[in-house]
């Protein structure tokens, strides 16, 4: 019977979770069926899906300097008053909003300490408002708000962060979470908007990989003229654009087929006007005029349909690819017992030695794999050995030009002067080696995410080679002209059915690779640019290594206090001219250039970076493989242990078998067209079941 399947739709909150349900529940049953026919790598493989996807959600991180209105933006997205804000900077600590029939807050304590609090003594843990809060939000790693709200029931978490450019510790932990989340939403004061910081910020610190997932909200409408307004989202866009372009093709080549391939990914950044505080008041009022008024719809449109239809979509494809590769070896096993179960025993042990001889070939085959592997590896690392090994020197370079540079007089001598303007010099050199640095190192990045897509691209054939080897060893056991017990010809459709689907759908073990993403390694595969911002630059990291987002600078941490440190305020005092106080802190901060290289090599470090990347490909490809090999042997060792046993099968037998592969038919099926609508070859399509 022919049935026409409706459009596929993930682009609401509801929907998607929705088809995730769907597609957990085909899971379930899916196990439960590989646990019958004890395939139990499959089975194996499953439950580790299941567990991975069972807390899967979404999470928002709503970023800004300090005194934007993300306090006031969160509570509109939730429609009421849930966090504290003030016109004061308030938040100062990392605060997660998560649903919750009962409200209340946990407090988690940088000393690994918990407290569970009422919601109303909120601001005294995670404010500045009061010297005692301030001093309290001081102790505070991060604080789970519980609430029941909408927006949260839809498996979303909101993460308030505490302002950039408020507190330098602070920026770094709100920086520090960029690589971890789906979606930030960076809020911009239509009253100042683009601030230095804010420029500098995206053409400094934000990696360009996080770009893509960034929706900039300026706030505060409402106080403009609509032309105004209108003309300020623009420009903020067109400065946006150009930053981030600038940044790309810095990192990239600006000639190169990864900055063409950005160019089209990321295309116009997100910048929508709002009126948070009018959208809240409305929200509250249940005032829709209001409410469109402020243009908070449109930001909300645009969050969901990039959670749902792009974040989402990593995880609908990672689960509809387990399923169909999952379902595929369930139906090639049910098609292998009902064949051999009918064969004779001589000719079921000529091609039992077959399938072994045939899953050691593939084996084989896998090993020489490998061994590509590893010399693309070495490749990489050597085409980087050239940047390796002038990274010290560059960013020494760096330093030396700032020196160089820095305008004095004869007055920044004076006693009350020289220790200001050894700070000063700090700091300028601090920020042009963080500047340095993160470009080299999203550089050495980019070039590492290039080589690992390029390997994967490559082992396609590998993949296409894997699965023509195991349809061999089904083929073995085809028995074209099967006679059911009654004399008649057998057409039940079980391979029929099988060759419909399943060898089409089963490609993409890989997948988890292609599908890169923040969260692309949340159930299997390499993530992508913003995935590695969270591994490869934190070794190296000037700040702690939890910080993982501003640059790949240095491993001491002290390294800016040490500048300081190692430059004495009587030595520089005896030098009254400009040349030689440079010359010394030139010597000082060489020193200690030379003391970091000689315990710190960064050579290694990427090395490793390389190197893990590389045998990620390795573990997957070796995970996945065997799980289907292993399997596909086990069935064949049990049904070599049958048909010892006994020389016929009963028709109950092969009712079973036929009942099981109309159940996991169906299901591939169903996952089969999702990951076609995923992957944009076709929402709709049509089945014959």
């Amino acid at each position: 019977m022919n049935q026409t399947r409706k459009s596929i739709d993930y682009s609401t909150y509801s929907s998607y979770k929705d088809t995730v349900a769907s597609l957990s529940e085909d899971l379930d049953e899916l196990l439960a069926i590989c646990d019958e026919l004890k395939l139990t790598n499959t089975a194996e493989s499953i439950r580790e899906t299941i567990a991975k996807n069972a807390d899967e959600h979404f999470e928002v991180a709503i970023v800004g300097e300090f005194k934007r209105g993300k306090s006031t933006l969160i509570n509109a997205l939730l429609g009421q008053d849930v966090l504290p804000a003030d016109v004061l900077p308030a938040t100062a600590t990392l605060n997660r909003v998560t649903y919750s029939d009962i409200p209340y807050v946990q407090v988690e304590y940088k000393d690994g300490r918990s407290e569970q609090v009422d919601i109303d003594e909120l601001e005294n843990y995670v404010t500045k408002l009061t010297l005692e809060s301030e001093e309290v939000a001081e102790t505070v790693r991060e604080a789970t708000v519980y609430y029941d709200t909408d927006f949260c029931k839809n498996n979303v978490d909101i993460i308030d962060t505490p302002g950039l450019n408020d507190d330098e510790q602070m920026t770094n932990v709100t920086l520090s979470i960029l690589p971890r989340i789906d979606a930030a939403v960076f809020v911009i004061s239509a009253n100042s908007p683009f601030s230095q910081f804010e420029k500098d910020f995206l053409e400094k610190k934000m990696l360009t990989s996080d770009v893509g997932r960034i929706i900039f909200v300026v706030n505060c409408f409402g106080t403009f003229s609509p032309e105004d307004e209108n003309k300020i989202v623009e420009t903020v866009r067109s400065r946006i654009t150009k930053y981030v372009m600038d940044k790309a093709k810095m990192v990239m080549g600006e000639d190169s087929r990864e900055f063409a391939v950005y160019k089209r990914k990321i295309g116009t950044p997100r910048v929508i006007g709002v009126y948070a505080k009018r959208a809240l008041t409305a929200k509250k009022i249940e005032d829709q005029g209001l409410l469109e008024e402020s243009n908070f719809p449109e930001f909300e449109r645009a969050l969901e349909s990039m959670l749902t239809t792009e974040r989402g979509a990593i995880t609908l494809q990672i689960l509809a690819n387990k399923i169909t590769n999952s379902g595929s070896e369930i139906l090639r096993s049910v098609v292998m017992q009902e064949n051999a179960l009918m064969m004779e025993n001589d000719e079921f042990m000529e091609h039992y030695d077959s399938a072994i001889r045939e899953i050691d070939d593939i084996r084989n085959k896998k090993r020489m794999e490998f061994v590509r592997i590893n010399s693309a590896a070495n490749q990489v690392f050597d085409d980087l050995k050239p940047v390796l090994d002038s990274y010290w020197d560059n960013i020494e370079k760096a330093a030396m030009i700032v020196i160089n540079n820095y305008p004095m007089t004869s007055d920044d001598f004076k006693r009350d002067k020289l220790k200001l303007v050894t700070v000063k010099l700090t700091d300028k050199i601090k920020e042009s080696i963080q500047d340095r640095a993160q470009i080299i190192c999203e550089q050495i990045q980019n070039s590492i995410n290039t080589a690992v897509t390029g390997e994967v691209e490559r082992l396609q054939q590998f993949e296409d080679e894997f699965f023509e080897g195991v349809t061999r060893i089904q083929d073995m056991f085809d028995l074209p002209d099967k006679i059911s017990k009654n004399g008649t010809a057998s057409d039940k459709g079980i391979g029929a059915a099988l060759s419909s689907f399943s060898f089409g759908a089963a490609g993409g073990v890989f997948m988890g690779f292609r599908e890169a993403g923040v969260k692309g390694a949340v159930i299997g595969g390499v993530t992508g640019a913003a995935g590695w911002s969270a591994v490869f630059l934190p070794a190296v990291l000037l700040m702690n290594p939890s910080t993982a987002v501003i640059a790949l600078l240095f491993v001491s941490a002290g390294l800016i206090g040490s500048f300081t440190a190692g430059i004495t305020i009587d030595t520089l005092l005896v030098n009254d001219r400009i040349d030689r106080y440079k010359e010394n802190f030139k010597a000082s901060v060489k020193k200690q250039f030379h003391e970091m290289r000689m315990n710190n090599d960064f050579t290694e470090t990427v090395r490793r970076q390389v190197y893990n990347a590389f045998d990620g490909i390795k573990a997957k490809i070796e995970r996945e493989t065997e799980i289907i090999l292993r399997d596909t042997q086990e069935t064949l060792d049990n049904l070599n242990a049958l048909k010892n046993e006994k020389s016929t099968v009963s028709e109950r037998e092969m009712d079973r078998l036929h009942h099981i592969a109309e159940r996991a038919g169906c299901i591939v099926s169903e996952a089969y067209a999702i990951r076609k609508a995923v992957s944009g070859t076709g929402g709709e399509t049509e089945e014959k079941s």
